[in-house]
């Protein structure tokens, strides 16, 4: 199972509600650093999923949820966004790196004394 879960308009609630943190991709199908670089965000996703059970990773297609690309004002792909309790805390554009997305995940779980 991944540790990634799809969302959409239907489900966003989901981990807009969350207490706790949500690390959430806005990716395209036609995005080629999206595509490419989603085994690196699963990896992410996983590796800290194992460790702690408050942190959420999901993502949301923009062509199949275009009112939640409008909403958390996402123009560029792939747009990582961080939530802590429904609040947008810190945005991520583009690609990156296994270690700089930990580092960045990691900072904001720290941050929030999140456990």
């Amino acid at each position: 199972m991944s540790a990634v879960i799809a969302y959409s308009e239907d489900n966003y609630s989901e981990f807009e509600w969350f207490d706790g943190v949500a690390v959430i991709r806005f990716y395209a199908d036609w995005c080629a650093p999206c595509i490419q670089n989603f085994p690196v965000f699963e990896q992410c996703a996983t590796q800290i999923s194992a460790q702690r059970n408050n942190v959420k990773f999901g993502k949301v297609n923009v062509d199949q949820s275009p009112i939640l690309t409008l909403r958390y004002n996402v123009y560029g792909l792939p747009s990582t966004l961080i939530f802590y309790r429904g609040q947008v805390i810190k945005r991520i554009a583009g690609v990156k790196t296994l270690t700089e997305l930990q580092a960045m995940v990691e900072h904001v779980i720290q941050e929030h004394a999140v456990r």
